[in-house]
């Protein structure tokens, strides 16, 4: 029998994880069973643990671990095929029935133009996971505009602190960072502009702020600042770009830096009356994590393309969906094979996938969980805000939005990696919590299903490490 100490010893000789330096952090904990929001564990030293998961599991488990309907879902459609080509006019049942259940709770009102001119998301393009789907979208963009005869609109607009995926197309479009300084030759030439989630005073130092200026006040002469950069870029160049790409509400690996609905539909605004395509990667925000359904019906507009990926799922299984309009769809359907989407892989509209989505969506809808995720929040409000949390010396803010919890700790060594980010991991691990911290902010991401016990201990140990903490505030 291959015991538990074989396992450790092969997957430290043998497995090379993904964001782990693992000469620090070699592999302490092997998950032998997952159910609810526990992972039952075995660590190194061959005891037993059970740990409460308050990361989703990278975000992606929405409905809690080993839920038994995906998986008696899945099981029903493996008995029927698992795997089936999608190119070439054959399609699949399972497919057609998760768009069919999807489209209808995609965006569709449009607060910044009329109903005439909304547009209306019905064409989807399957991939296997949220970098793809972000790829996807890029490459439709650029494409859209090139069988239309605009061959120069290529280019993209992004913004600073973002991240979409780690391919090569989704690291262009993201903000230069740790990330993807290794790989700066290979990636294509966008143009950043500041944050949507806010500058500094500092930054807009030529910008005429009145004293004791309220926080929203701010907010706004931020965003507008924001909003002529992208303005000045179009002056210059108004034939070169193809579109904006942005994480609506919520720019999730900077440290869940939030931004205002009022940034998106101004953003909105702005591409449709230059002829830019606008794209949502809601990769992270989509189904229920920002309190709406996905972030675009927080802020009432409807993108050009919106890129989904991990909650799709709810856990089981990878995919991802790209989902555009018909005008869009129009310019590559056509009699010329030249006009064809040239893009796939080889588990495109994966069977199983396909099975676990339209399961997950269906208990979405069915068991209300934006009801648990609004409980959620006040459970989060309740401990982190009322709690004047944000007073402390060390703690620069803290930022709650639907499921979605961030305490940014005020210190000289931010970033990615901050070495506060290892301290933290550790210290919550003592207490049984997975929390996977991002540099200096410290954020909680649960499953929609959470139990009240666990998500009052989650809570409660959230407060008490961060006021406990001991170290040097920023100068």
């Amino acid at each position: 029998m291959t015991t538990s100490q074989d396992l450790f010893t092969k997957d430290h000789k043998h497995i090379w994880h993904p964001y782990t330096q693992s000469k620090i952090l070699p592999t302490e904990y092997l998950v032998k069973e997952a159910k609810g929001e526990y992972l039952f564990v075995e660590n190194s030293q061959g005891k037993e643990l059970k740990i409460i998961d308050g990361i989703s599991s990278w975000w992606v488990n929405i409905h809690g671990h080993s839920n038994h309907y995906i998986q008696n879902k899945i099981i029903e459609q493996l008995q029927k095929h698992q795997q089936v080509i999608f190119a070439g006019g054959i399609s699949h049942e399972t497919a057609i029935q998760l768009i069919d259940k999807l489209l209808p709770m995609l965006p569709k009102a449009d607060i910044t133009c009329n109903a005439a001119d909304t547009t209306i998301l019905d064409k989807a393009f399957f991939s296997d996971n949220g970098s793809t789907s972000v790829e996807v979208a890029l490459k439709m963009a650029v494409q859209y505009f090139h069988n239309n005869g605009q061959t120069q609109k290529n280019k993209f607009i992004a913004f600073k602190d973002s991240y979409h995926g780690d391919t090569v197309g989704t690291m262009s479009v993201a903000d230069r960072s740790v990330f993807n300084q290794a790989f700066r030759s290979m990636m294509f030439e966008v143009d950043l502009v500041d944050s949507p989630a806010g500058l500094s005073k500092e930054s807009l130092a030529r910008v005429t702020i009145p004293e004791n200026i309220s926080r929203e006040a701010f907010k706004e002469i931020s965003e507008d600042y924001i909003l002529r950069q992208i303005e000045k870029l179009l002056r210059y160049a108004p034939d070169q770009y193809a579109g904006v790409i942005i994480e609506p509400l919520v720019q999730g690996s900077a440290g869940m830096k939030f931004h205002r609905a009022q940034f998106l539909q101004k953003l909105r605004k702005l591409c449709k009356n230059n002829n830019l395509l606008l794209i949502a990667d809601e990769v992270f925000t989509g189904f229920g994590r920002t309190g709406a359904d996905f972030a675009c019906k927080n802020a009432t507009i409807v993108p050009d393309i919106i890129c989904l990926s991990k909650a799709l799922t709810g856990g089981f299984l990878p995919m991802g969906l790209t989902i555009t309009s018909q005008e869009i769809y129009s310019a590559f359907h056509d009699d010329s094979r030249l006009k064809t989407f040239f893009h796939g892989h080889s588990y495109t509209g994966n069977s199983l996938a396909c099975a676990a989505a339209l399961a997950s969506i269906e208990l979405y809808q069915k068991e209300n969980r934006l009801e648990d995720v609004r409980f959620i929040n006040s459970k989060m409000k309740q401990y982190l805000i009322d709690s004047k949390l944000e007073s402390l010396e060390h703690i620069e803010e803290v930022r709650v939005m639907g499921a979605i919890a961030a305490i940014e700790f005020d210190i000289a060594d931010t970033g990615y990696l901050s070495e506060l980010g290892p301290y933290l991991y550790q210290e919550f691990l003592k207490r049984q919590i997975l929390l996977r911290p991002l540099g200096n902010v410290l954020y909680f991401l649960p499953p929609y299903t959470m139990t009240l016990a666990a998500l009052d201990y989650t809570l409660q140990s959230i407060v008490e490490v961060s006021s406990n903490l001991k170290i040097r505030v920023k100068a």
